[in-house]
């Protein structure tokens, strides 16, 4: 192996440090701790996976909400905030209901829920009921 291959394999993911931390925290730190600082472990740990899910998810949201300025803000500059505008231009009604935004409007909030509470109850029976329309 020479000293490229060498640094390379040597590399380890964001994806790999957070699951590491994580591990640590869950594993190893946690079962020493009690009251409050337990709590604050576990704490960590859930944002420590938080992150890790916004760093697979975001692409996705980030690709839906440039599609969704793209239909239905096409004048909106490049450093705008597209949620922001969507929902002035919601509030403003000038975004017709039929036009569908509802669409992307659930396909959104599912996206930022698979990242915030993936297990959240609530979650899972409207994708069921959104997926399927």
């Amino acid at each position: 192996m020479n000293r490229e291959e060498e640094m390379l394999s040597a590399e380890v993911s964001t994806d790999s440090l957070l699951s590491a931390v994580k591990s640590f925290l869950i594993e190893s730190a946690a079962p020493h701790l009690e009251g409050r600082d337990r709590f604050n472990a576990r704490v960590a740990a859930n944002v420590l996976g938080i992150i890790q899910r916004e760093q697979t998810i975001r692409p996705a949201l980030q690709t839906l909400d440039q599609d969704a300025a793209a239909r239905w803000l096409p004048d909106l500059d490049a450093d705008a905030n597209i949620v922001q505008q969507l929902s002035l231009a919601l509030a403003r009604r000038e975004i017709e209901n039929e036009s569908g935004i509802f669409d992307y409007l659930k396909a959104r909030q599912l996206l930022v829920t698979a990242i915030n509470n993936p297990k959240y109850a609530s979650r899972a029976i409207a994708k069921q009921r959104w997926q399927s329309n």
